[in-house]
């Protein structure tokens, strides 16, 4: 029992030892600024290009613009020319608003790995955005995108 005792309170001292930050009583704190944040909590959402209003309209804008742009340069005829089975399939998309602005898939889901490169190429060519802002620097914006295809 002594032994199992003094494991704990030593398991407990080292613990504690080393979850302190390398800034010590310094203050330093570790940015976050070259972390992506999720859609869904960043300050000032990334603006698609014609998007005015105030922050609520401009994520809803936001989506409509990147769903928009989606269905108008998706190649539609490509689930139905790679032999799919007929059916309803679901793809979704995760990308990254860059700093920049620019757009990048970071992965998708889908069927086939000739939809998977023609939907990385349609976010490839999402006209460049006013950056989303955390603590009033630009930061890369995580964003989920689903599309829905009905395959014939």
């Amino acid at each position: 029992m002594k032994s199992l005792t003094l494991l704990f309170f030593t398991l407990l001292f080292s613990v504690s030892c080393f979850s302190q930050s390398k800034g010590g009583s310094k203050g330093t704190e570790n940015s976050n600024s070259t972390n992506d944040v999720p859609f869904v909590i960043i300050e000032t959402a990334p603006t698609f290009p014609g998007c005015v209003g105030n922050a609520k309209e401009k994520k809803k804008c936001l989506n409509m613009g990147m769903q928009q742009f989606l269905l108008k340069n998706f190649d539609f005829s490509l689930p139905n020319k790679l032999d799919l089975p007929a059916g309803k399939y679901k793809f979704l998309i995760s990308l990254v608003v860059k700093p920049s602005g620019y757009s990048e898939a970071v992965k998708v889901r889908a069927p086939h790995p000739d939809i998977v490169k023609e939907l990385k190429r349609v976010v490839s060519t999402f006209p460049k955005m006013k950056p989303g802002t955390q603590r009033g620097k630009a930061i890369g914006v995580r964003y989920a995108l689903p599309l829905t295809v009905v395959v014939e």
